[in-house]
């Protein structure tokens, strides 16, 4: 009777620990094998990721890989200026616990996959100076926590998705250097938590009007005092940081 009484818990507490571990085992081969399978499909013109992605390490060791501490999943991938072509495979979007993505700088192009759409925890974003083309997918617009999204000097085309203005925690929109086209959603300027908007260079049109309770401040080059209603936005340049106390703020392109 005596034995059956520490045998029981003991016997639990084994078969939890073995369960943690193969959890956790799972967790690791699931974020390794997207990983791999991204290193395999991109050009890696400078074998950054051929030296060091390797199985002799722990993921979490490879260069440009963070892990969250609790759980050791892959929480951010920074391969920014690393020499990487090809397409973005949709592979990345098995790293479900990704909070932040920056493959700037880099020689990729063509579309982006819609599997992304499903690192619903991602709060970073930056895809610069690559050569993405299509548009801006409507996916993104389901990222709920997204706070920055730069995808400045690419080849994106038509107009900026409604599906942004989903994006109500959103803080800096940096798609300057593209070739957008459309009006701009009007909606972006009742954004509270947006503090840096630049969408220069492209061919939008529109205007913009700001709630008073928006955190954009008016930038140096602008002259405006704040109870102006109306900005003409100098030039092909568009980057906007309004005075959180005007109540009503309007730019005409």
């Amino acid at each position: 009777m005596c034995l059956s009484f520490f045998f029981v818990p003991m016997l639990l507490l084994q078969y939890s620990i073995a369960s943690l571990a193969m959890t956790t085992l799972s967790n690791l081969t699931t974020d390794q094998s997207a990983l791999l399978a991204f290193k395999a499909r991109v050009v890696d013109y400078r074998s950054v990721l051929t030296n060091n992605w390797s199985l002799s390490y722990p993921i979490c060791g490879w260069v440009g890989i963070s892990c969250g501490s609790r759980h050791q999943r892959v929480t951010a991938l920074n391969l920014s200026d690393i020499g990487l072509g090809g397409t973005i495979p949709p592979h990345l979007g098995n790293l479900t616990f990704l909070v932040s993505l920056d493959v700037a700088h880099n020689n990729f192009h063509g579309h982006l996959p819609n599997e992304l759409g499903q690192l619903r925890r991602l709060r970073f974003i930056r895809f610069g100076f690559t050569k993405l083309s299509g548009s801006i997918p409507t996916w993104i617009g389901v990222l709920s926590k997204l706070q920055t999204l730069r995808l400045y000097n690419n080849s994106f085309t038509g107009p900026i998705p409604n599906s942004l203005l989903n994006l109500s925690k959103l803080g800096v929109f940096d798609a300057m250097h593209n070739v957008i086209d459309g009006n701009i959603p009007s909606g972006i300027g009742n954004f509270s938590s947006l503090f840096i908007l630049n969408l220069g260079y492209n061919n939008l049109q529109g205007t913009i009007i700001f709630a008073s309770s928006s955190a954009l401040l008016r930038p140096k080059n602008f002259s405006t005092i704040a109870s102006a209603n109306s900005v003409e936005v100098p030039g092909p340049l568009l980057v906007m940081r309004l005075p959180s106390t005007t109540t009503l703020f309007s730019i005409s392109l």
